[in-house]
């Protein structure tokens, strides 16, 4: 195995989070935008490999990143959902589901409220400009939840995605995963120690992996140097995270 990159993306400005929406115009501008820069920074000879989490905000900044991408010439694999890099997931019914979709079946209630679409109105009661502002995120990251995805699972989550991405890593391979900033919050918090608040659309996480398992976490500018986690801890059901969105 080689050393290479992988690229956390969050997705493009969405038309809202009270279901499983896509982009707004500024989204996709954004999300060409961000594909062309990165572009100038591919040399000649990179293989590149464009996972991307399952929602249809994620799925269509990887189409508009991978659009710029063959814009400028470069030839990426072709997209492939992974469920490693999904956005935060929520118990529903004893399911796990996207947050969208609990927030769907939310705005269907009235009246006396089961205790999970109450657990859901204490992270977020608008479902629009809170959320689109990261406010949830803060709050799921400093409290206890019952039926939230803990955050720890989220990133341990992504550790596995980045490895498994990477496992027959060739000669220069760069991974570019279009996801959400949740995950994104608690990767971050558990790498940095804190959360240092809500990536931009299209902001990125740089994760550089060596044959070691050694890896360098970069965000704005702050770069961290810690081990690959090489085992679950023991509070994660190993056969529950091996079947995880599959």
């Amino acid at each position: 195995m080689s050393d290479y990159e992988v690229v956390l993306l969050r997705h493009g400005e969405t038309v809202g989070y009270d279901g499983d929406l896509g982009l707004t115009p500024l989204g996709e501008e954004q999300a060409r935008e961000r594909g062309a820069v990165l572009a100038k920074e591919i040399a000649p000879g990179t293989v590149v490999r464009m996972p991307h989490a399952r929602t249809a905000r994620a799925i269509a900044t990887a189409v508009g990143l991978r659009a710029a991408l063959v814009d400028a010439g470069i030839e990426p694999g072709p997209l492939h959902p992974d469920p490693w890099f999904d956005n935060l997931r929520y118990s529903l019914h004893g399911q796990g589901v996207d947050t969208s979709d609990a927030v769907t079946e939310r705005l269907t209630l009235t009246g006396d409220l089961p205790d999970w679409a109450r657990e859901y109105d204490r992270f977020d009661s608008d479902y629009r400009s809170v959320a689109a502002a990261g406010g949830p995120i803060e709050y799921w990251l400093h409290n206890p939840t019952l039926y939230f995805e803990p955050p720890h699972v989220a990133a341990h989550r992504f550790w596995r995605g980045i490895t498994e991405v990477g496992r027959d890593a060739p000669e220069n391979l760069l991974v570019v995963a279009a996801t959400h900033s949740a995950p994104m919050r608690a990767f971050l918090a558990t790498t940095l120690g804190e959360d240092p608040g809500e990536p931009h659309n299209l902001e990125d996480i740089r994760v550089r992996v060596r044959p070691d398992g050694s890896a360098d976490v970069t965000f704005r500018g702050r770069t961290t140097s810690m081990t690959v986690p090489p085992h679950l801890p023991p509070w994660i059901d190993r056969d529950w995270f091996e079947s995880y969105g599959r």
